[in-house]
């Protein structure tokens, strides 16, 4: 059921140095750990570092078929966070417009419940279509954009050409083939037009600090990347990288003391009461915990 890896950015597992061991049994995965935004567990596979080109992965991991069927039964949980994922989604998206060549269609892969989508085509996107494996996340998106959305996964798909913009959101970790992924991305743009991604930076401080603890090292995470392996990923498969940065999401303070790798005591029914009753849990707060985006454009 497990099967070897290799690095995306030098193709082999030559250099491969295990940052951490595996910490489960197969019979403990379920479509639940597989939901999105679920409370940090600290389950993860065996992780290994490639110290020739910087990445971070899992190396065994289980076989696609069954990571699939996973994530299809999964469940969509937080919709309260929604509003303010997408927020930070559309903040950063100032920074496509000087570039984007027309706005003949978006592509959103592991698109959840498809707010981004209805916010593109609110912006005048002729064409839209989400990719989302999730049966019950695709169930619970907007009436106008539903139509538009494929539950399957984004190898299963056919895609029309051309797009002007493709988008993944706290999805490239995912990726079990992102080189795969990437050049049908590449193959469905229209020239000069853009790639638009924002996932988990390992090279943070943040994920420094907290190491095995960090809520990246996760079952879902398969490849980690930072602001330089994230750029040679992208150049490798043709495209021309025109901005990596930080990432600020702004989160009520209870969604972020969910995120915390603290004790279970800490973040218990008496806390999360606590701060409901006082209000203290509404207040949002902006931090940049490791994440980063990239915006790249297919020549």
């Amino acid at each position: 059921m497990l099967i070897p890896t290799e690095c995306p950015i030098d193709g082999t597992d030559k250099f491969d140095e295990e940052i951490y061991p595996a910490n489960f049994a197969l019979e403990d995965l379920t479509a639940e750990l597989f939901s999105a935004r679920r409370s940090p567990d600290q389950i993860h596979y065996r992780m290994v570092r490639n110290t020739k080109s910087g990445c971070v992965r899992a190396n065994p991991i289980l076989d696609p078929s069954i990571v699939y069927a996973l994530y299809r039964d999964s469940h969509a949980t937080n919709a309260d966070i929604v509003p303010y994922t997408l927020a930070t989604y559309l903040r950063y998206a100032d920074r496509l417009w000087p570039h984007l060549p027309d706005k003949r269609g978006v592509l959103e892969i592991g698109c959840g419940s498809g707010s981004f989508l209805e916010s593109m085509k609110r912006l005048g996107f002729e064409r839209i279509i989400g990719v989302e494996p999730s049966r019950e996340a695709a169930a619970k998106a907007p009436v106008e954009v539903r139509p538009c959305i494929q539950t399957v996964t984004f190898e299963e798909i056919v895609l029309p050409a051309s797009f002007s913009l493709i988008a993944g959101f706290q999805v490239l970790d995912h990726l079990i083939h992102p080189n795969e992924v990437l050049r049908k991305c590449r193959d469905a743009l229209c020239r000069g037009g853009l790639m638009y991604w924002i996932c988990h930076d390992i090279g943070s401080m943040f994920a420094r600090l907290l190491g095995k603890r960090c809520p990246m090292i996760d079952i879902q995470h398969v490849i980690l990347y930072d602001k330089t392996t994230i750029a040679t990923l992208f150049r490798n498969n043709g495209f021309n990288v025109l901005d990596v940065f930080g990432v600020t999401n702004r989160y009520p303070l209870r969604y972020w003391l969910k995120l915390a790798p603290l004790p279970r005591i800490m973040k218990g029914t008496f806390t999360a009461h606590l701060l409901e009753t006082t209000g203290i849990g509404r207040i949002p707060v902006s931090a940049n915990l490791g994440n980063m985006g990239i915006v790249a454009q297919k020549p």
